[in-house]
């Protein structure tokens, strides 16, 4: 097996049965390349590796390049992994194996001190990772509110958010997470390049005087994606304003740091989850990379940023 670059991949199309056999996802390279030729994560680097035979691709690992902040408030760059996956008939054979490790020789190459995944923790890929080096970080909890539950209450009436602003929005969310580390650098290019993958949408975004809450509303649930407010009555009343649109189902998703907001939900009937199936990862790549000197007790991580 040949291990080559994405960017240098002859044939893009044989990626299209691993990613639909992995995750669901017809991949097809036009559109690919449209969205990685904007998105801050992938434009500047080698996008993933591709494990070759035939002019097959028989696996992928994908990587991400993030500004994190640590706790002295210095910026760090470092690496994420993504997409991972390997076609089902060349499973249990090392390739992912291979391809990992190879990411995270070109993460070392380019001086980043440690690699993130998110994974789910009954999975077979979390043994994987934990026998590479990884370890959790911590779980991604969520909260969940039936429709029959939902009190209507009189709250404060927010703004009919139509088109986005940025300055606004980037401004309240560099205000609430001050002082915070991780995932918390954040910019207009980043949020253009959700929009752009219909991740997000202005018409799904509410915003009041001090704060905002970015949600996805489906046929049987409405998901709060991020909720941004200065204290526990504006996080209470932005969560009312998603519930006042709800079809049967409420769910939150709760960042990683932010017990106010999961207290908050329980106050409103909401059932939180202690525990998450879902979980960040961490692989110190240098043996002077420590992730609690590096980021100490004040990680965050909100939904928005999941990879």
């Amino acid at each position: 097996m040949e291990i080559v670059n994405y960017r240098e991949l002859e044939h893009k199309s044989s990626m299209l049965p691993l990613m639909e056999q992995a995750f669901g996802w017809p991949f097809q390279e036009l559109e690919y390349e449209n969205s990685i030729r904007t998105d801050p994560r992938v434009k500047d680097n080698d996008v993933g590796f591709c494990g070759v035979e035939d002019k097959k691709v028989l696996g992928f690992v994908g990587l991400n390049d993030f500004v994190t902040r640590t706790v002295d408030g210095e910026l760090e760059k470092v690496g994420g992994l993504f997409a991972v996956a390997t076609l089902p008939a060349y499973t249990r054979q090392g390739v992912c194996t291979k391809l990992l490790n190879r990411a995270h020789e070109y993460f070392i190459e380019r001086g980043y001190r440690f690699s993130f995944l998110t994974t789910g923790r009954p999975s077979v890929a979390h043994a994987l990772y934990s026998k590479l080096g990884y370890s959790d970080v911590t779980s991604f909890l969520s909260a969940y509110k039936l429709k029959e539950k939902i009190e209507r209450k009189e709250v404060s009436k927010p703004e009919k958010t139509r088109k986005w602003d940025f300055d606004r929005i980037l401004d309240l969310y560099a205000e609430y997470v001050g002082g915070r580390t991780g995932f918390v650098v954040r910019d207009r290019a980043y949020i253009k390049t959700l929009i752009k993958q219909n991740q997000i949408s202005a018409v799904e975004c509410i915003t009041t005087r001090k704060g905002y809450v970015i949600f996805k509303k489906g046929k049987k649930h409405t998901k709060v994606i991020e909720l941004v407010a200065p204290d526990e009555r504006g996080m209470n009343d932005l969560i009312e304003l998603v519930e006042r649109q709800a079809q049967n189902v409420v769910i939150g998703r709760i960042p990683v740091g932010d017990p106010v907001l999961s207290q908050v939900y329980k106050s409103r009937g909401f059932t939180v989850l202690e525990e998450g199936h879902g979980v960040l990862m961490v692989k110190e790549l240098s043996p002077r990379a420590s992730f609690i000197e590096s980021y100490g007790n004040r990680f965050y991580m909100s939904a928005l940023d999941y990879f």
